[in-house]
């Protein structure tokens, strides 16, 4: 029995360290500058069957086979980080907890925080106490000098990538910003017009050494390149965001449909 057990013992921590390189594998791609596989973030997790931002909807972001789950963190009146997109004062019925839902994705899925950037202390300690700290990605709009004072000494190990509006005034010179002060391994491109000329600019910049993220969910942050299209004409919507736009991240509606189209692609 002995025997059994320790067998058993055994083999239950190759499984858990085979899932802990998982999300360490998936880091290293996003951290190499020489990487162009196109990664894919399920935005608030797989939830056609079940409630978005959830524990359920990250498995199923793990088990279809996404790169990063996107989730969105707010903090109730009582000092509770819970998932959810709209803003709360006390915690909802049924409501994740950050701490369950980085449980949930510890060693599996790297983890996108959205809605939250400025509540990066208080989520950077419960990351501490979950051992999943360098499996965080924060995403804001902040300036490069505001975002190097919230991260403090956790710039750089904390993975961090700027919002970029690329239909903005000074979209060319935030980004320069950015490259001085903290070299962003990835920023997320917002456009609503494809024809943008300073897409081309900014595209042209970034993606010999930056991973560009596009988000598919809606057609004014792609230029209509988006999940809609793309069910019609992936070619005209995926196809064209990372042949045209340099995009090697994409943040979907449509998890399994998008990893299948560049399965196959």
């Amino acid at each position: 029995m002995r025997k059994i057990a320790l067998i058993m013992l055994v083999c239950l921590f190759g499984v858990s360290c085979l899932a802990q390189n998982r999300a360490d594998s998936i880091r290293a791609r996003i951290l190499d500058r020489n990487d162009r596989s196109v990664l894919v973030a399920s935005h608030r997790g797989v939830w056609t069957d079940v409630p978005e931002n959830s524990v359920a909807a990250i498995e199923a972001s793990i088990a279809a086979g996404a790169d990063i789950v996107e989730i969105d963190v707010r903090r109730t009146a009582g000092g509770e980080l819970i998932l959810s997109h709209e803003r709360v004062f006390r915690k909802p019925e049924g409501a994740t907890s950050l701490e369950e839902a980085l449980l949930a994705a510890k060693g599996r899925i790297m983890v996108n925080i959205d809605k939250a950037f400025l509540l990066f202390d208080d989520i950077v300690k419960v990351a501490e106490r979950t051992g999943t700290l360098d499996q965080l990605i924060f995403k804001s709009s902040v300036s490069a000098a505001k975002a190097r004072q919230v991260m403090g000494g956790y710039a750089g190990r904390v993975i961090f990538m700027p919002i970029i509006g690329i239909c903005s005034p000074g979209a060319l010179a935030c980004i320069s910003e950015y490259m001085k002060q903290l070299d962003p391994p990835m920023y997320e491109l917002v456009f609503s017009n494809d024809k943008e000329p300073v897409l081309t600019i900014a595209s042209a910049l970034l993606a010999p050494g930056s991973r560009i993220w596009v988000n598919t969910m809606w057609a004014s942050l792609c230029g209509g390149h988006d999940d809609a299209l793309s069910l019609q004409d992936p070619e005209a919507g995926y196809g064209w965001l990372i042949s045209s736009v340099g995009a090697s991240a994409l943040q979907t509606d449509r998890t399994a449909y998008l990893l299948d189209y560049l399965k196959n692609r």
